[in-house]
């Protein structure tokens, strides 16, 4: 293993892996340096087993929806095999990192680094390697509170409810987040007595307001408890679990409760000041082709800031390591896609009704319902709609809203359309096949002018 390296890569997330990937595929010599297992906190301890869950909680959603229309009995959890199979799942996904990695010669070392100058980082146990380009990728962590302290057993981060090993009986979540809500979603359908806290007036507050306003009643309906504008002063723990004492004085009880009031980036520890590197509260500064103040030093993922997502953290570590390498890249911000997995599914990419009313956009909206999709109603999935927010001065489609059935999976064609800066018109110029799920897309879209049809 040579000390001396083109690229060195620090955090094996999903930042950092495909960085260190990617500058193997253009050439380079490039050293990984990861302290914790290949993946990050997406692979390992987010993204994939929280989505491994999500998949069991659909099922048994779905079976109960089944109920009285040709399907008998109801599944049922086991949690000890349900778990299993979830670590089964990121171990085999770990396992293909770490392979694809050592295929590409991507030298990786196991260790905690930080930076001691700009081209070097000293690693515990392995001592130093230089690289002409030092990537940063190291992530983030869970917002702790004051008064909430993670113990593991009352009072959870969102790791320790993925390790937690069983189904219990009663949760109160302090954040109506997207984990949050995730997790209310997961837990409820395993059985869970669910209760959510949230100090703003709503749940997922940065979606679009009719979204916001079908999840909510759609958790109240599937008996999830909502506290909105509510503030948790304290949690109490006892010998029976955990009691919450919220700003009005009441006080609800649970078996556990779960702290989900997001993340901060990990920037301490990792020498940024002793190389010089610019950073504040919201991550490490950078430019779109995520350079940092110093030359040779590049940063990407959560450790920057911004929207703290896998799918955009990987985008920014290829950028970050094409430009390493003298192949000019930037990151476009302007159609990032966000999904979340609740039941029913949330997703969206662009403007938000509310976002483009601020920016004094006059808009069209077009909606369509899964209820009239004749696929949705093969599936028993008729809850959630469509929602397309289109320019109405050119019909440009400015942003796409989906809440149901595979609305994650859907929202790629809101992408394309939304990165080709295509009209509805245009949009809708593209046949759709049927009986699919897609085509609420199309008929979306020709409701922007009254054109859907298979609605009033």
């Amino acid at each position: 293993m040579s000390s001396a390296y083109d690229i060195v890569v620090l955090g094996g997330g999903p930042a950092g892996y495909p960085a260190a990937i990617r500058a193997a595929q253009l050439g380079a010599k490039a050293c990984l340096i990861e302290e914790d297992r290949l993946g990050g906190v997406c692979l390992n301890r987010g993204c994939i087993p929280t989505k491994t869950l999500h998949g069991a909680a659909h099922l048994i959603e779905l079976a109960a929806s089944g109920q009285g229309g040709g399907f008998s009995g109801a599944l049922s959890v086991d949690p000890a095999a349900l778990f299993a199979h979830k670590e089964s799942v990121v171990d085999s996904l770990v396992g293909g990192v770490a392979k694809i990695l050592k295929g590409r010669k991507v030298d990786v070392i196991s260790g905690r680094g930080r930076l001691v100058s700009p081209g070097a980082v000293e690693i515990e146990g392995h001592g130093t390697v230089e690289g002409r380009s030092v990537i940063v990728a190291t992530g983030s962590s869970e917002i702790e509170l004051p008064g909430m302290e993670f113990d593991g057993r009352s009072v959870l981060s969102s790791t320790d409810l993925l390790d937690i090993g069983r189904v219990p009986e009663s949760m109160i979540i302090v954040g109506g987040g997207v984990i949050g809500c995730e997790f209310a979603s997961i837990f409820n359908a395993f059985g869970t007595k669910v209760t959510i806290v949230e100090m703003l007036p709503s749940i997922i507050a940065t979606e679009d307001i009719h979204v916001i306003r079908f999840l909510q009643a759609y958790m109240k309906k599937k008996g999830i408890t909502l506290h909105l504008g509510t503030k948790v002063s304290s949690l109490r723990k006892g010998d029976g679990g955990v009691t919450a004492l919220l700003g009005g004085g009441e006080e609800i009880s649970a078996e556990i409760a779960l702290v989900s009031v997001g993340r901060r980036p990990r920037t301490g520890g990792i020498g940024l000041a002793e190389a010089g590197i610019g950073s504040s509260r919201a991550g490490i500064t950078v430019d779109s082709s995520m350079r940092t103040n110093v030359d040779g030093v590049f940063a990407a993922g959560d450790v920057i800031g911004g929207w703290l997502l896998a799918h955009v953290a990987t985008r920014e570590g290829t950028v970050a390591a094409a430009n390493a390498l003298g192949h000019p890249s930037s990151v476009d911000y302007s159609a990032v896609p966000a999904t979340i997995y609740t039941l029913p599914e949330v997703s969206r990419v662009g403007m938000t009704e509310q976002e483009a009313k601020e920016k004094g956009i006059d808009i069209s909206t077009g909606r369509f319902p899964f209820a009239a999709s004749g696929k949705a109603k093969g599936l028993r999935e008729e809850e959630g709609f469509v929602k397309w927010i289109a320019s109405k001065k050119d019909g440009r489609l400015l942003g796409l809203h989906i809440i149901g059935p595979q609305a994650t999976e859907l929202l790629a064609a809101g992408i394309v359309a939304l990165g080709g800066k295509l009209t509805a018109r245009e949009f809708t110029e593209s046949m759709f096949p049927h009986p699919t799920l897609s085509e609420a897309l199309a008929e979306a879209a020709e409701a922007i002018e009254g054109r859907a049809i298979d609605i009033l």
